[in-house]
């Protein structure tokens, strides 16, 4: 609510500001015009022209501001803010028209008919009012313009502001031509049409810009300095930047490390963005994080990388790096579908070693033992004359490991044709996880040789209380 409330308080702002520069056009158009037929001056009728062309640029303005504030749809997913770019495109061309006319009529009047020119206190009074409404207009618009960032606004304020320069370059014709030099009213039209010509070209530079989707100068430079300060972003990818209004959109890519889970990744987009609304503010802004190599990815994490490419790859485990006279030994378990022939398995696993092997220069063997996935849920049943027989065995050779203080959760099951066994083991809590490892793989390799008819030992190991 809060936001529709602000929305609405923008809008009748710029609204307000647009339509009192209807009322002030029309006023100083109607001023120009009379006081330009009665004395029949070029300079106050090229001026009562520029008034009447800023009368439509006004008009042009409120309905652009009125417009562009419409929400967006499904045909104009960004908003209509662009329409206020396309109302100064107008402006400008109008702009350039009136330009067209002055020039035309001045040369005709220097070099092809004579026209007489009754100036005077009126003429002068005239322009002198016209200048103090052009002043107070155009500083109201600019300022308004600035605060909304409104294109439209800003384009209305230069016409008034083209206006007050103008109006001072038909004074000083008017106060030459009172003096005895009648042709200068004609050279001041001239002048009023290069000073119109000029600010026209500056703003048909900038709307153009904006609807052709032009980044604004610098920023750019400084989104990629807001991303780059947020540890943890290894380089600034592509960056594209637009306006429509006052709305700035900002798309672009950041390299991360590719360890990184996707909720680490997600809170570093996150950053860059606040990091960029903060010095753009309301900038909507997409962030797409890439996943890039870092220098400090260890061999294990390139290898499992390099597992998760190939699609039949379940997993790898167990991977083991031994290293001999500079000469690394690398050797894991692969899991592959247990659906594949074995032709088919060692194929995909001879892929990955061989890819393995590539990734460091000191690899000199790569040895990978093969294990079925088995994507199903297998009817178990239990056992509980091998569970007894376990049972006695597990006490005996616990007795060789002072480290196990106890075991708990003993289960046998028969599955399909073999035996599994899962037990929990409660080890010294002052061991080491490497050590505790060691003598889950020594107990686990005892029962099976005393125990041959189990196929699978599932051991969990846990600190004792």
């Amino acid at each position: 609510m809060g936001k529709y409330d602000e929305r609405s308080a923008t809008t009748s702002k710029k609204q307000r500001v647009a339509l009192s520069s209807v009322v002030a056009a029309i006023a100083l158009t109607s001023m120009k015009l009379i006081v330009g037929i009665v004395t029949n001056s070029l300079g106050i009728l090229s001026e009562a022209l520029h008034s009447g062309i800023d009368l439509i640029a006004a008009f042009t303005t409120f309905y652009a501001v009125k417009k562009s504030e419409a929400p967006p749809d499904s045909l104009h997913m960004y908003g209509h803010a662009k329409i206020e770019s396309l109302a100064s495109l107008v402006e400008t061309v109008l702009l350039f028209l009136t330009c067209v006319w002055i020039v035309y009529e001045a040369i005709s009047r220097l070099l092809f008919k004579t026209v007489e020119v009754d100036l005077g206190l009126s003429a002068l009074a005239v322009m002198l009012v016209s200048m103090v409404v052009d002043f107070s207009r155009s500083r109201v618009l600019m300022k308004t313009a600035k605060e909304y960032k409104s294109q439209a606004l800003e384009a209305d304020a230069i016409h008034f502001s083209t206006d007050l320069i103008s109006s001072a370059v038909v004074i000083i014709g008017i106060l030459i031509s009172m003096i005895g030099f009648e042709q200068f009213d004609s050279i001041a039209g001239l002048g009023v049409a290069a000073v119109t010509a000029f600010i026209g070209y500056r703003l048909l530079k900038k709307s153009t810009h904006t609807l052709l989707d032009g980044a604004p100068a610098g920023v750019v430079q400084q989104i990629i300095e807001n991303a780059s300060s947020v540890k943890g972003i290894q380089k600034i990818g592509r960056v594209r930047v637009r306006e429509a209004g006052a709305k700035t959109f900002v798309d672009l890519e950041v390299h991360v490390d590719r360890d990184l889970n996707l909720e680490a990744a997600h809170e570093l987009a996150e950053s860059v963005c606040r990091n960029i609304q903060e010095t753009i503010p309301g900038a909507d802004v997409v962030v797409h994080a890439e996943p890039v190599s870092t220098s400090e990815a260890t061999l294990v994490d390139r290898m499992r990388r390099e597992a998760f490419k190939m699609k039949e790859i379940k997993s790898i485990s167990k991977i083991q790096l031994s290293e001999t006279d500079n000469k690394l030994d690398v050797e894991f378990n692969v899991e592959i579908d247990g659906t594949q022939s074995l032709e088919s398995a060692h194929e995909i696993a001879s892929n990955l070693e061989d890819r393995i092997k590539q990734l460091d220069k000191k690899i000199s063997t790569v040895t990978s033992h093969i294990e079925p996935y088995v994507d199903r849920v297998c009817a178990g049943a239990p056992v509980s004359f091998m569970q007894d027989r376990i049972q006695r065995l597990l006490e005996s050779i616990l007795l060789a490991f002072p480290s196990v203080k106890s075991f708990k959760d003993l289960q046998v099951k028969k599955i399909d044709d073999t035996y599994s066994l899962t037990l929990c083991c409660m080890f010294d809590k002052g061991l080491s996880l490497s050590e505790a490892h060691r003598i889950a793989s020594k107990i686990e390799v005892e029962i099976k040789a005393k125990c041959p008819e189990i196929e699978s030992i599932s051991l969990h190991m846990e600190p004792a209380s």
